[in-house]
């Protein structure tokens, strides 16, 4: 008795599940092409004190966009961060500063806070920052 009440289950379930397929009609293909969208990014350039100012807005609101879980804006913050490293690394060998490392870590956090979905890396990096150009400043004005 308990198997042929299973079996009338099963088969009702199948039989109103089946009755419930998408069916499409009509041609699928699509008349419609699909937008596609290229951002470009543009490459840093300025004084080393310029670029570190640069990457003060990239840090700036980086962590309510984990927050906010947008990828787009992120994303591209973390690549902006990368191009201004970029311009950056060979400025600062050439100054013979000893701040690389620090601004590297900046960027670390960056990436970090945007890879990891740490806000909280991102506001460090956003602190970091205008404690690297306050320790940056009277050395290139010697």
């Amino acid at each position: 008795m308990k198997k042929a009440n299973h079996l009338i289950c099963v088969a009702l379930s199948l039989g109103l599940m089946s009755s419930c397929a998408t069916t499409i009609t009509g041609s699928t293909d699509s008349t419609v092409t699909p937008v596609s969208s290229t951002t470009s990014l543009v490459t840093p350039s300025g004084s080393i004190i310029s670029l570190l100012n640069q990457l003060l807005p990239v840090a700036d609101g980086l962590g309510q966009a984990i927050v906010d879980g947008d990828s787009q804006v992120y994303k591209a913050k973390v690549a902006e961060a990368d191009a201004i490293l970029l311009v950056l690394e060979p400025l600062i060998l050439e100054s013979k500063i000893d701040v690389l490392e620090s601004v590297q870590r900046v960027v670390r956090l960056i990436h970090s806070a945007a890879e990891s979905k740490r806000p909280a890396d991102a506001d460090k990096a956003l602190r970091f920052i205008p404690l690297i150009i306050d320790a940056v400043t009277p050395l290139l004005n010697k």
